[in-house]
């Protein structure tokens, strides 16, 4: 798609990163994504524009020799799928949700897409069982968790708190949740917590960062809920395009109180760093958290005890210490970039194998013949 730069300055852009990696970038010519993601009401319109995509990609795999397409993204699945079986190339779909809004027409797509998949790419053992009881036809599932890189940051704590009118002159604890705002990432739930946990602990803050998105209106929800519960001075929630290394260096306890998840990006960030976390057992967090170990886990929607274990981090700094470094150590065996580019060069590896045994035995075939 071409590149929406107003949308890129709001949320961030992945683009400037494979630039400065060297990947070469190849525009199809479809027009940008607004920023409200709003889509053209004209059926004909948009299957028009979706076939041009197909034949645009096309094209691209021809005259590009690709052996393998990557496909991520719901909206990007049956154009690609289309793409790949009319070039006649494997393609595996890394996805970490099924789509079970009740409408025909997406249960077709999806089972359509993800059924003529070479191999299915997700990050949990738990996505991976969904997948195969959605799934009609049954499709290799990989789980290669994400490797996420350690944040870095550019900004001094100083910098960061005076950007975010947090007082930096007294002791204080900053409690953050770095995730998009919307409902099902529990930030109502957090702040419920936050009420009792300010009771014992008057010097924290509350930080929630992120982006709104598909809500109109969750974020000042979230602002009025503060308010209601009179901790609003103790409430910062802001969204923040610069490097996310810098939320990070002013962030003492992470915490995820998120309803509905797969392997959150923010949680292996926080153990990257050493950060004592606590999360919500939902998704792939049980197979990474062991609670009281690496972190502390809790029930999803449950106020008192998200309340219960942030108390417990902030008053026993040992175990605080003792959980950030075993979650360093757990983020080094399993979760870094590294680790899962093997793990991805293996699986593409063996795809484009596969494919080559296939057209030297379809080949021999023919010569026989």
């Amino acid at each position: 798609m071409k590149e929406n730069p107003a949308l890129g300055a709001q949320y961030g852009s992945m683009r400037e990163i494979y630039r400065q990696s060297g990947i070469r970038l190849i525009d199809l010519g479809q027009k940008p994504i607004s920023p409200e993601g709003r889509r053209d009401t004209n059926v004909l319109m948009r299957i028009y524009e979706a076939w041009k995509k197909i034949e645009k990609l096309t094209a691209i795999i021809v005259d590009e020799r690709v052996d393998i397409l990557d496909v991520h993204l719901a909206p990007a699945n049956p154009v690609c799928a289309i793409a790949a079986l009319k070039t006649r190339r494997p393609f595996t779909v890394t996805l970490y949700q099924i789509n079970r809004k009740r409408s025909v027409k997406l249960w077709l797509t999806g089972q359509f897409a993800l059924g003529c998949a070479t191999a299915l790419i997700t990050d949990s053992q738990v996505q991976a069982r969904e997948f195969r009881a959605w799934l009609v036809r049954s499709r290799p599932i990989r789980v290669i968790p994400n490797g996420t890189p350690t944040p870095a940051a550019t900004a001094s704590r100083e910098q960061m708190c005076e950007l975010l009118d947090i007082p930096n002159r007294d002791p204080v604890t900053i409690v953050g949740q770095v995730s998009s705002l919307i409902t099902y990432k529990g930030q109502l739930v957090l702040l419920e917590a936050a009420k009792r946990v300010l009771v014992n602990f008057p010097n924290c803050i509350f930080l929630l960062v992120g982006f709104e998105r598909r809500e109109s209106g969750y974020k000042q929800l979230l602002f009025q809920r503060a308010a209601a519960l009179g901790i609003a001075d103790r409430v910062r929630i802001v969204g923040y395009s610069g490097p996310i290394g810098d939320v990070w260096s002013i962030i003492d306890i992470h915490v995820h109180a998120s309803l509905l998840d797969s392997l959150p990006n923010a949680l292996l960030e926080a153990m990257s760093l050493g950060k004592p976390s606590v999360v919500t057992a939902v998704g792939g967090i049980p197979d990474v958290i062991e609670s009281g170990l690496n972190g502390l886990l809790v029930s999803p929607g449950n106020t008192e005890q998200l309340a219960k274990a942030l108390l417990t981090v902030l008053s026993d700094t040992r175990l605080a210490t003792s959980m950030g470094r075993e979650a360093r150590d757990s983020y080094r065996r399993e979760f870094t970039v590294d680790i899962m580019t093997r793990r991805l060069e293996e699986l593409f590896f063996n795809v484009a194998g596969n494919r080559s045994k296939r057209a030297r035995a379809g080949s021999a075939s023919a010569k026989s013949l």
